[in-house]
């Protein structure tokens, strides 16, 4: 699909406030109509549905794409007459047929896949796409099935990102680079701007080739530490679009998350509106489900510690912003070290037990490790002198 005018593409917003897969085919297939889709779009056509799996996790604790979404999604297409429907996603760590089983029967994924007749991507190949558009990076390795689809089906999930400060459906896109490969994107882009300018190529480079179906959950989503290691939190809505950046842009306002580079880059680039209030809406008006108090990640400098970080920028920037800390709930598993994009952690004796820690020095602040921890042991803390100050300030 050719983009012209990629910012005039509708976002449809509805109410939804369970997972009652009967309910979710009736919203989606109206979204559907909203945006402009319809049973010829899909006929005859290979389609890749690309979830959000980031982390083995089961789906109550809104890490990962709820299997009710996955299921009326497939519901709805199965009957479109479609040439091939396949389940594709790299969650984090190695990109594995092991890993992808675990992860799969984790997420409840494996279980809808078998009741609706669906096949799961075990082909742990990857393909190579050049993008004469993008404005940073003109190569990707993106997992074979997501290459030769007709469509994508992008499955996001809305929660906060101790890195980019908000997942949405762009960012969801970067589960289309194989396994460990995209820790070596952090570690090739360690600035957040240079990140943000990633995200928008790889995302728009599928989107300008192919057919892209986004339909975020933001029924429930996830504050706090996310995007694993937060807490649930009720919103209410389903958000659908063929412009990811356009999905972003309101998702942004409805969570009020301040700062999100990848979708300020999204601005600049053209992709999106500067405004939410020009970006067409159909259905629900998006303010109805606005958070005030949604709770933002430790990770996000704030005061004091944003002020230092924007003047003095280099190691002194990182000196003063947020860093992760490795808690007493570590029982030395070595999921960190495996994944840190810069070989920062290493395993070392504590007390007679295996423990992870930190190089600082080296440290990029991505924050892979805390994401990919599956016990939350990793905690992020401020800069002392930083949290003094901003503490005084508040008295």
């Amino acid at each position: 699909m050719e983009y012209k005018n990629i910012k005039e593409l509708p976002v449809s917003v509805k109410s939804a406030d369970n997972y009652d897969v009967d309910s979710l085919c009736k919203i989606i297939r109206e979204q559907f109509e909203h945006i402009g889709l319809s049973k010829s779009d899909f006929e005859g056509k290979k389609v890749a549905i690309k979830p959000n799996l980031i982390i083995k996790k089961s789906p109550e604790y809104a890490a990962t794409t709820r299997p009710e979404i996955l299921e009326a999604v497939i519901r709805i297409i199965s009957t479109y007459n479609c040439k091939d429907i396949v389940i594709a996603e790299s969650a984090g760590g190695p990109y594995t047929e092991e890993s992808l089983r675990a992860t799969y029967s984790v997420c409840k994924i494996k279980d809808v896949a078998e009741k609706c007749g669906v096949k799961l991507n075990y082909d742990t190949s990857y393909t190579e796409v050049n993008s004469k558009e993008a404005k940073l990076v003109k190569k990707f390795n993106v997992l074979t099935p997501i290459y030769e689809a007709d469509i994508i089906v992008n499955l996001p999930k809305i929660k906060t990102h101790s890195l980019t400060g908000m997942s949405g459906a762009v960012k969801n896109y970067f589960g289309v680079i194989p396994g460990l490969q995209k820790f070596e994107m952090h570690a090739r882009f360690p600035d957040y701007s240079e990140f943000a300018s990633m995200l928008n190529d790889l995302a728009y480079t599928l989107a300008s080739e192919k057919l892209t179906v986004n339909i975020l959950d933001a029924i429930v989503g996830m504050e706090g530490n996310g995007p694993t290691g937060g807490s649930p939190r009720q919103i209410g809505c389903l958000i659908t679009s063929l412009n990811p950046f356009n999905i972003d842009r309101v998702a942004k306002e409805i969570i009020g998350v301040k700062e999100v580079l990848y979708v300020e880059e999204s601005i600049k680039r053209g992709y999106t509106f500067a405004s939410a209030d020009d970006v067409s809406v159909i259905g629900d008006d998006y303010k109805k489900f606005c958070i005030t108090d949604y709770k933002m990640p430790d990770s996000k400098p704030r005061g004091l510690a944003l002020m230092l970080r924007k003047c003095s920028g280099g190691k002194l920037g990182q000196f003063f912003s947020p860093r992760p800390v490795i808690s007493n709930r570590c029982v030395g598993c070595g999921e960190c070290e495996r994944s840190c994009p810069k070989h920062t952690i290493d395993m070392v004796e504590h007390k007679g037990k295996k423990i992870a820690s930190i190089k600082l020095d080296n440290c990029i602040r991505c924050f892979c490790c805390q994401e990919l921890c599956p016990l939350r042991a990793i905690d992020i803390k401020n800069n002392s002198l930083v949290s003094f100050v901003n503490r005084t300030k508040k008295k």
